[in-house]
């Protein structure tokens, strides 16, 4: 179990992308109105010909700190509430003096430049960042599953590393199916550990059926909890399907309620979606290995 805890998780956030928009451009539009009202209060221009400098920085941490977008939302703010406040004649985006329309006009160029360089660079650290981390969790999934021989330990480290990495996406409750000689499905694992023995509904054999016979991924809804979906993910070892992957799914991503969702999540290249496939292909990879080897033994 401590070394199922020392597997990273996948971090997603629960937020859409509007959202986290409407969030940037709030705060990258009240901080550039900001620190143009100090600058107009305390007659700072043209008093301070560098003062600019200051928007300058404002726009650059936004790039670093938020996004491109909040950055470029800054210095569109900047600019016209500084020709409105500070720039003759005042309280009009007129401007008569050529001097200051180089003034701005170069300000705006720098700080959208400044801005895309500095978004560029901090888009390149997250992706490397994110892709170290993913690295990680498949490199210690591999890990704990090759420190053992047994089959029964290596399905319970997969049912229970699943639901570790992928409870920010929703996933609650992790089983694996394996067929006996009359095609009668048991549970060979499942994760998290209860007290009580996993006892599969009706509907989730039914769909754990479908999954295995049709080799096709299935996704009906949970009839344990509400707003709760069965996500069945066959297993194809060899020639052949061997398991079937059950995720019970909570409160989880918009991708994973439906096929047509996924592929098109697939389709945009998302990373989060393609980082689970990628997982669920190592997984199968290692019950390749694990079931040839209990073959052998045999």
């Amino acid at each position: 179990m401590n070394a199922i805890e020392q597997i990273p998780q996948v971090q997603t956030s629960l937020r859409s992308k509007w959202q986290y928009y409407l969030l940037d451009a709030l705060i990258a539009a009240l901080g550039s109105l900001f620190i143009t009202g100090i600058i107009y209060y305390w007659h700072l221009y043209p008093l301070v010909k560098d003062v600019v400098i200051v928007q300058l920085l404002w726009v650059i941490i936004l790039a670093t700190m938020c996004s491109r977008y909040a950055a470029i939302i800054g210095t569109i703010v900047t600019f016209l509430s500084f020709d409105y406040l500070l720039v003759p004649p005042l309280y009009t985006l007129r401007i008569v003096d050529p001097v200051q329309w180089v003034n701005l006009g170069l300000f705006l160029i720098i700080a959208l430049f400044t801005s895309q360089l500095a978004g560029s660079i901090r888009h390149n650290a997250e992706v490397a960042r994110k892709n170290q981390q993913e690295l990680r969790i498949l490199y210690e999934v591999m890990r704990v599953c090759a420190a053992t021989d047994d089959l029964e330990e290596q399905l319970d480290i997969i049912a229970l590393s699943t639901v570790r990495v992928f409870s920010s996406l929703g996933v609650r409750q992790c089983a694996i199916f394996t067929p006996d000689q009359d095609n009668t499905f048991k549970v060979r694992a499942d994760a998290p550990i209860h007290i009580n023995e996993f006892e599969p509904t009706m509907c989730e054999l039914q769909a754990v059926q479908a999954a295995f016979t049709h080799n096709t991924r299935v996704v009906v809804a949970d009839e344990k909890v509400p707003h709760s979906l069965l996500y069945l993910i066959p297993l194809k070892i060899g020639s052949h399907v061997s398991c079937v992957l059950s995720l019970h799914i909570h409160d989880g991503v918009a991708w994973l309620a439906n096929e047509d969702k996924l592929q098109a999540e697939l389709e945009k290249d998302s990373e989060e979606a393609q980082f689970f496939w990628t997982f669920i292909d190592q997984v199968r990879s290692i019950l390749e290995r694990s079931f040839l080897h209990q073959q052998l033994a045999a």
